[in-house]
């Protein structure tokens, strides 16, 4: 099963905290292999002077700064770990790290970690500190420095940093006043505070990069584009006054800004060429080629991350479907046979392969695939691997076979209290070629809903009615089944069907009523897909290209995606075949939640296939498609005459 970058993020979770259960319960002496991951926490004040608590935060953040970019260690900031910590609950940003921080150090990876005290020795300040090794539970070694009660907490931090691991980099301010006023806000849980405290950081050692990497980050979350690009060029007035690597740091913070996806991998290759022992870096920059649509670096850079950390599962199936996404079969199945060797008992991995082996046309394997996971794990992702077994088999044209495997499935679903069985069963029926058949099932389906159930699911149902109608090219029957989605009280699939079910109009008139429908910028994206649905259902192919494309271009990669066979579609519809090609080689996996514009692109594929496969001369393979094509596209013809041209091709 693929994961989204949300969902990424709960699996690395999920994993991290079986290690670590793992972890308590046995002691390996075998030492990681590659770099190491090293979390500094912050350091207890001993003193008794509570005006010098800021300095625990200080040493941790002096000793990280200095250590980062080192090829043979890996630094987990203190942001990562009150990222990770706010998952385990809220505790108090300046206690003690040993207390505070070190569950979130080792779910967040690390390998080693450095605790210590700050305390005064006669007329000395002291730092003393401890490092640990997670694997073999043990103090590897212990380091100390002190000064004079006037010497600053950043020599103090840098002889500590500088005996752990030479050569260091050097902090990037010696004012402790401005390394005072950083670390409040970092520690600060006010905005208003935090953003006053980097303010007079900054204002005091204008040179000083990282609060204003902290301030932009700040307004990044808050969503303030302004406030953030204002901090950026504030910083950037310093030109390389600020050290490189915090450069880079906020450029790759403003191209994130741009939404450009090849802007922000540019700048975070750089980022990570100056760190090339980051794996969260790493993972980031993977992530940001897959959004570039950029396969084969995203793969590349899975690859250096596994260097780095090769037992990582979430890693492997990440890079099982970059290469799947880059049409190479074999490293996608090497990269998840080795996910299913380090983690026989998940289905996951299998489920995966399963995914790959569709999305690459190798449809028996494929359905393997989906059954050997569901033998491992029945309710595994809802049984949705009997769904996608289902499609594989439809894709051989065993519509038969096909209908055994998924009413496998909705006799699993129904055994779950689903209220969508009949839902789902009437968008099968759809897919399959009993087009009029199932919106008859769908209408029926509305009408046995308890009332419940029927705020919910009834617009939804409506609005996957209207959509059918009006492939159908019945207008009149799309308009009222609008209607009675509008009739509910759940607006988003009411707005959607009224709005496709409009009256014709030029293109100009589409986009005016759809900006008038969704004015918000917040809903720009939708507002898209929304238009983009409307002047395809209506033929406007030339118009709904450069919309489609801007869609595929600024939407990261899915395997279930439909975009790429829609933006086929209306490069063809336009009169553009030759710039549509490369967007029909691969079958969208199928998707395991509803989905109402699913049968816009489905079996349509199909159909587009063969016409790209007629032009190049390979009419065997042409003719399969055409033949497929006809067969689940049913008696029921669509309005766009797709099955009169497929059979007049198959000399019918």
């Amino acid at each position: 099963m693929f994961c989204s970058r949300a969902r990424v993020r709960r699996a690395q979770t999920a994993l991290l905290i079986v290690g670590l259960i793992a972890l308590a319960g046995s002691c390996s002496r075998k030492k990681p292999s590659g770099p190491q991951r090293l979390a500094i926490l912050r350091f207890e004040n001993l003193t008794g002077d509570e005006s010098l608590d800021w300095m625990g935060r200080a040493a941790s953040e002096v000793m990280s700064a200095e250590l980062t970019g080192s090829a043979a260690m890996s630094i987990i900031s203190s942001g990562t770990l009150h990222a990770t910590d706010r998952i385990l609950g809220a505790r108090p940003l300046t206690a003690p790290g040993i207390s505070a921080e070190r569950t979130a150090a080792l779910l967040s990876g690390a390998t080693r970690i450095l605790y210590g005290r700050i305390s005064r020795s006669g007329g000395n300040l002291r730092l003393d500190a401890a490092l640990f090794d997670t694997a073999r539970q043990k103090i590897d070694r212990t380091l100390t420095a002190n000064t004079s009660e006037s010497g600053s907490i950043i020599r103090l931090a840098d002889s500590l940093a500088r005996e752990l691991q030479p050569p260091v980099r050097p902090f990037a301010t010696q004012n402790p006043e401005a390394l005072r006023q950083y670390c409040s806000g970092l520690e600060s849980r006010d905005a208003a505070a935090a953003v006053q405290s980097y303010s007079r950081a900054v204002a005091l050692d204008p040179n000083f990069g990282e609060p204003y990497v902290a301030w932009a980050q700040m307004a990044a979350s808050q969503r303030n584009k302004e406030e953030t690009e204002r901090i950026l060029a504030l910083a950037a007035a310093r030109g390389p006054a600020i050290a490189e690597l915090t450069r880079a740091r906020l450029a790759a913070l403003a191209a994130g800004l741009s939404g450009d996806p090849t802007t922000e991998a540019r700048s975070l290759d750089t980022l990570a060429r100056l760190n090339p022992a980051d794996n969260v870096l790493l993972r980031q920059l993977a992530q940001a080629h897959l959004n570039a649509r950029n396969y084969t670096a995203a793969a590349e850079t899975l690859k250096k991350a596994l260097a780095l950390q090769p037992t990582d599962a979430v890693l492997l199936n990440q890079l099982g479907y970059a290469e799947m996404y880059a049409g190479n079969l074999a490293g996608a199945t090497s990269a998840l046979n080795e996910y299913a060797r380090l983690r026989p008992d998940d289905p996951n991995a299998l489920d995966s392969l399963g995914d790959v082996h569709f999305y690459l046309g190798q449809f028996g394997q494929a359905e393997k695939y989906y059954q050997r996971s569901l033998e491992k794990d029945r309710s595994f992702n809802g049984g949705a691997g009997l769904l996608k077994a289902a499609r594989a088999r439809l894709m051989i044209g065993d519509v038969g076979g096909a209908d055994g495997v998924y009413n496998q499935y909705l006799d699993a679903r129904r055994q779950a209290k689903d209220p969508l069985a009949e839902f789902r069963r009437a968008e099968w029926e759809f897919l399959s070629g009993r087009r009029r058949h199932a919106i008859a099932r769908m209408e029926a389906f509305v009408r046995s809903l308890p009332a419940g159930l029927a705020a919910t699911l009834a617009p939804e149902a409506y609005a996957q009615i209207a959509v059918w109608e009006l492939q159908l090219g019945d207008q009149t029957r799309a308009r009222e089944s609008a209607s009675k989605a509008a009739s509910q009280r759940t607006p988003g699939p009411a707005i959607m069907a009224r709005f496709l079910t409009g009256t014709p109009a030029p293109p100009a008139e589409w986009m005016a009523r759809a900006r008038q429908m969704l004015p918000q910028p917040a809903q720009e994206r939708t507002r898209k897909l929304m238009l983009a649905y409307a002047l395809l259902l209506h033929k406007e192919f030339q118009a709904a290209e450069p919309v489609l494309s801007d869609l595929f271009h600024h939407t990261p990669p899915d395997p279930s995606e439909i975009l790429p066979v829609l933006l086929a579609w209306a490069r063809v519809g336009a009169g553009h075949p030759e710039e549509a090609a490369g967007l029909v080689e691969r079958n969208p996996v199928p998707n395991t939640t509803v989905e109402i514009f699913g049968s816009l692109a489905f079996p349509r594929l199909l159909f587009l296939r063969a016409a790209l496969l007629e032009k190049q001369g390979r009419r065997a393979e042409a003719g399969a498609n055409y033949r497929l094509f006809v067969t689940l596209s049913g008696p029921d013809a669509s309005a766009f005459g797709e099955e009169a041209k497929a059979r007049e091709a198959m000399g019918k």
